[in-house]
C-alpha cells in the first residue's frame, strides 16, 4: 500500500468516527430531551391539579434542639422548564417543581449565644422565613435570642440534563425533611413510570422512586455535601 493509499485509509477511518459520535450526540440529545419533556408534561398536570386539591405534607422537619414542624398542608405547586441550546438545536434542558409545605401557625425557639449564629444559619440554609428579637441584660450583654419562625417550607425539585452524556441529575430538596438528595440516571431509565413514581416520592406516597434510582447503570444516589441522610 502507498503514502497516499495510507493516508486516505486513516482519514477515512477517522471520518467514520466523527459521523459516529456526531450520531450517538444526537440520540443522547434527543433521548434527554423527549424524557424531560414527559416530565414536564406530568408534573404540570400534576400541579395543576395540586393547586386544587390539597394534600397534607406527611414529612417532619427537625430543627436542631427546637419543636419539629409538622402538620403542614401542600400549597403552591407549579413546574416550569428551561431551554438548551447544543449542538446547533434547542432541546429540553431543565426541569424544575416547586411547592410549599404550609400551616397557620409559628413557632417561637429561645437561643443562647453560643447556640444563636448556628441556628440562624440552619434557618437560612432550609429557606425558612424567620424573624427574631436579641435581649441584652443590664450590662447589654446579650443573654438570649428568641427566634420566631414560620412553619412554611420549600419543597424543590431540579431536572437538569446533559445532553453529551445522555444522563439526567435528579437534586431534590426538602423532600423527607431538611435534605438535599441528588439522583442520577440515564434518560432512557427516566420512563413514564419513573416519572409517576418520583412525584409520589415528592409528595411523601409510598414509590418505587429509590428502588428506581439504585437499579441504574449509574448507581445509587449521591448526597449533597453537608446534607447526610440515613439510608431508606
Amino acid at each position: 500500500m502507498g503514502l497516499l493509499d495510507d493516508l486516505k485509509r486513516q482519514a477515512e477511518e477517522l471520518k467514520a468516527r466523527d459521523v459516529d459520535r456526531a450520531e450517538t450526540l444526537r440520540a443522547n440529545a434527543e433521548a434527554v430531551d423527549r424524557a424531560l419533556r414527559q416530565a414536564f408534561k406530568y408534573l404540570n398536570e400534576m400541579s395543576q391539579q395540586l393547586k386544587l386539591v390539597k394534600l397534607p405534607c406527611p414529612f417532619t422537619y427537625e430543627l436542631p434542639k427546637a419543636e419539629a414542624i409538622s402538620g403542614l398542608v401542600f400549597q403552591d405547586f407549579s413546574a416550569d422548564y428551561r431551554s438548551k441550546h447544543f449542538r446547533d438545536k434547542d432541546y429540553f434542558g431543565t426541569v424544575i417543581l416547586l411547592a410549599r409545605g404550609h400551616a397557620d401557625r409559628v413557632l417561637s425557639i429561645k437561643k443562647s449565644p453560643e447556640e444563636m449564629d448556628r441556628f440562624r444559619d440552619t434557618l437560612w440554609q432550609y429557606n425558612l422565613v424567620h424573624t427574631s428579637e436579641q435581649y441584652r441584660d443590664a450590662r447589654r450583654a446579650v443573654t438570649h435570642e428568641i427566634f420566631t419562625v414560620s412553619c412554611e417550607v420549600p419543597l424543590q425539585a431540579k431536572f437538569e440534563g446533559d445532553h453529551e452524556s445522555g444522563r439526567i441529575q435528579v437534586s431534590v430538596k426538602n423532600v423527607g425533611g431538611f435534605a438535599i438528595d441528588v439522583f442520577r440516571l440515564t434518560a432512557q431509565e427516566l420512563s413514564d413510570h419513573a416519572i409517576e413514581e418520583f412525584a409520589k416520592h415528592f409528595i411523601g406516597r409510598p414509590s418505587e422512586w429509590v428502588a428506581i434510582v439504585k437499579a441504574s447503570s449509574l448507581g445509587a444516589r449521591a448526597r449533597a455535601p453537608g446534607q447526610p441522610r440515613p439510608a431508606r
